[in-house]
């Protein structure tokens, strides 16, 4: 287990693929967000900070962040046109201080307390670590110091995380679960993950209307 270590856990995206916002799907009777939210919390992670578009924070979405403020904090992207890293940025401001970050996608809400205590274990101080699947690496991961501050001194951008991480020694957890492959981006992916009708209300409702 490592000392002083948090998560970023990235949603503030515009969900533009998926006809309702991919925060507040329902995963095992919970949202995503509140679901990973826990389970981080679970694993002993107290320091959680959810960077969240901010249109998904105000009129009827405030329900949902009422649920996870007693464990996370929310950092309000304004700018969710700016793409992915802009919102990494924004909770990587927050993470100077850390040992190790977590960094979680919105869209895997498959994450569990086992994954996340198993990655701690197994922590990289030169680089990061990630679980790995068949030879396939997947998600979340975890980055040691270092990359946080070179993510910190990075210009804001166009710029692809894998890319950077690739510039880094990797270390690779073995697990024995698929999920960790999984993106859900579209109402398609969800319903072939999930299974849930909830999505497919959204998508009639979506249709009627064009």
């Amino acid at each position: 287990m490592v000392g002083l270590n948090g998560v970023i856990i990235l949603a503030g995206g515009k969900s533009e693929r998926m006809v309702f916002p991919k925060p507040y799907l329902l995963f095992e009777g919970q949202t995503f967000l509140n679901k990973i939210v826990e389970e981080y919390y679970s694993a002993g992670i107290t320091s959680i900070y959810v960077v969240l578009n901010d249109n998904f924070c105000k009129g009827e979405w405030e329900k949902y962040i009422f649920q996870v403020k007693s464990h996370a904090e929310i950092i309000k992207n304004p700018n969710p046109e700016l793409g992915r890293f802009h919102s990494l940025k924004l909770g990587i401001e927050k993470m100077l201080d850390f040992e190790y970050c977590f960094i979680q996608n919105i869209d895997n809400p498959f994450v569990n307390k086992a994954l996340i205590n198993s990655l701690m274990d197994n922590v990289n101080p030169e680089g990061y670590t990630s679980p790995v699947f068949m030879g396939k690496f997947g998600h979340p991961v975890i980055i040691s110091k270092n990359i946080i501050q070179h993510l910190n001194n990075l210009p804001d951008g166009d710029v692809n995380l894998k890319n950077i991480l690739s510039g880094f020694p990797r270390l690779g957890v073995q697990v024995n679960n698929d999920n960790i492959l999984i993106n859900i981006n579209t109402a398609e992916d969800y319903e072939r993950c999930i299974n849930s009708p909830q999505i497919s209300k959204k998508k009639r409702i979506a249709n009627n209307n064009n």
